[in-house]
């Protein structure tokens, strides 16, 4: 082709030179087979002969660093999602490029990564992977369930330590917003005040309050079940009144007794503490002053009933009785005095963004190798700790006035925190039935592998379509979601919840994701492999560049004639 290009121009170059007479003095005689020779180096490149033996794959997140640092005459292949560069093949999988590069013993990834999709493909081939910076929030600590009423915490990591984190609920509104440390770390908090299947989100901004990344965070948050519980006090005080106020308003049975005078009692239903009592309740409170008054009975149909499973909060109201603090010793619980009530706060306890000053009974607590620590002040003083016994749990109790977070406006907090108290303490419950296994982080239009199913297990969308499984003899099955959302999967009369996000969503996460297991297929190529030399044809737009200066110039010389 290039020989018949040349013919034809020299013919034009002739008949041009006889036509003007000036032969090769005339520009066009040379112009134009330079004309066509750089017409066919564009049409017909020429080929060099390079080390194909690595292939390099570039993925979603490449930085604008890498990509100008990337070898001009190398097997280059994007990933969907990727920048494509002028010398690259765009291709829809690792296993495409493979096809079209077979002679390729070693790989070079560049990016955030492989995808799923693409980890197994690699196969033994040596891989080398140059990691993108981090972006957005990198990582995320969330509960997948919670009880009514109980504290949300939610932790992570963002890129960079200069931006700010604010969490959303599920109406959109601000409920929290973080303090990072040096290192990006944050820890956000809330609580869950409706049941079902509910979504949060977490949204980052960098330093001029840009949104850069944002992640939702599905929850579960469960009703729980309807605790009965006692409490015994030696006199009557404020928290124990708000600690009964809240138990009814949570719909938890509540027994209360409280002495006033010697001989007469404050009652609300009946608070014996007989073994038929005990054995239908989940918890009792009791304090310093009302466990001086149980006879030996009580005592020892209590700590039966502790063997058989119930929780019991020992509560110190202030200095120990001697006979007390050897009694609470004999169960586990050392005590030291102290000369006056300590003050203390709980503004990391309870993430509050505000400080507010509680005060702890004048006893410390002698921490030992059997003691679980429950609650903490800042200064990381011990406040409450349990151990078990036999089937059910005994705790120490020493914070006196946990009901301050109720005087000042914060009830969500205090019923967070005594909560989680009776979901560590009471009487435990049956396990739940083990359901399906499902994939932690699932995004749409990636594959999803669910196990554990029955061969009439199905799919049923956020719009309410179903979606058939085909389940295999092992009792799992792949499905590729379309649309974000909470997804519900039916195994029988049971019902799942599975969430899905969108494409967009936590695309820090995602990255870090196929970057750690990326990182995790790195290996060396063989020694042994020799090169593989193959021929790969130069770029078209030097040559095509070249063209268009020579023919531009001949169509001046015609302009100007």
């Amino acid at each position: 082709m290039s020989a018949a290009l040349l013919l034809i121009v020299t013919a034009m170059a002739l008949g041009l030179w006889r036509a003007r007479g000036k032969g090769w003095r005339d520009p066009a005689f040379w112009l134009q087979p330079f004309a066509a020779l750089f017409l066919a180096m564009t049409v017909l490149p020429p080929s060099i002969p390079i080390d194909g033996s690595t292939l390099t794959v570039l993925t979603p997140g490449t930085s604008a660093e890498q990509r100008r640092a990337l070898p001009w005459f190398a097997p280059l292949a994007a990933l969907p999602g990727a920048d494509v560069p002028l010398r690259a093949d765009a291709v829809p999988d690792l296993a495409t490029a493979l096809r079209q590069h077979p002679q390729a013993t070693a790989l070079r990834i560049i990016g955030n990564g492989l995808p799923p999709r693409d980890q197994a493909a690699s196969g033994k081939r040596g891989l080398r992977f140059d990691a993108a910076p981090e972006f957005g929030i990198v990582a995320l600590d969330a509960p997948s369930t919670a009880k009514l009423g109980t504290q949300i915490v939610i932790g992570g990591r963002v890129a960079k330590p200069g931006w700010r984190v604010a969490l959303h609920d599920p109406s959109g509104a601000q409920v929290d917003v973080a303090t990072l440390d040096g290192e990006g770390g944050f820890r956000l908090s809330t609580i869950a005040r409706a049941a079902g299947a509910v979504q949060f989100e977490l949204r980052a901004f960098d330093a001029a309050d840009l949104l850069i990344d944002k992640a939702a965070v599905p929850l579960i948050v469960t009703a729980g079940e309807r605790l009965s519980l006692r409490y015994r006090a030696g006199t009557p005080d404020a928290d124990a009144k708000y600690w009964r106020r809240w138990a009814q308003d949570a719909g938890l049975t509540v027994a209360y007794r409280a002495g006033l005078s010697a001989g007469v009692q404050l009652s609300a239903d009946d608070a014996s503490l007989t073994p038929e009592a005990l054995a239908a309740s989940d918890l009792l409170v009791i304090d310093d002053r009302a466990w001086l008054q149980l006879g030996a009975d009580e005592k020892a149909a209590l700590l039966a009933a502790v063997e058989r499973g119930l929780g019991l909060i020992l509560k110190a109201s202030g200095s120990l009785d001697a006979a007390v603090g050897a009694e609470w010793a004999t169960l586990g619980f050392a005590t030291t005095p102290l000369d006056a009530p300590a003050s203390l706060t709980l503004d990391h306890r309870l993430a509050m963004r505000e400080r507010a000053d509680f005060t702890a009974a004048p006893v410390t607590i002698n921490e030992a190798a059997n003691l679980t620590p429950l609650l903490r002040a800042d200064d990381g003083a011990l406040l409450a700790a349990w151990h078990a016994q036999g089937a059910g749990r005994i705790a120490i109790w020493r914070l006196l006035d946990s009901y301050r977070l109720v005087l000042a406006g914060d009830a969500a907090r205090y019923a967070a925190l005594w909560g989680d108290t009776l979901a560590q303490l009471g009487r435990p419950l049956p396990p739940p039935s083990a359901g399906p296994q499902t994939p932690s982080e699932t995004w749409v239009d990636e594959r999803a592998t669910l196990c554990g199913l029955g061969a009439a297990a199905s799919l049923l969308s956020p719009d309410g379509q179903t979606l058939p499984l085909s389940v295999r003899a092992d009792g799992c099955a792949a499905a590729w979601p379309g649309e974000s959302g909470w997804y519900r999967l039916q195994t029988g009369a049971d019902t799942w919840p599975m969430y899905v996000r969108a494409a967009d969503d936590a695309r820090g996460l995602r990255a870090n994701r196929d970057r750690d297991a990326t990182l995790r297929l790195q290996r060396q190529p063989a020694t042994d492999a020799a090169p593989v030399r193959i021929k790969v044809p130069l770029p078209r737009w030097p040559w095509f560049l070249a063209w268009l200066i020579v023919v531009s110039l001949l169509w001046w010389r015609e302009r100007r004639a």
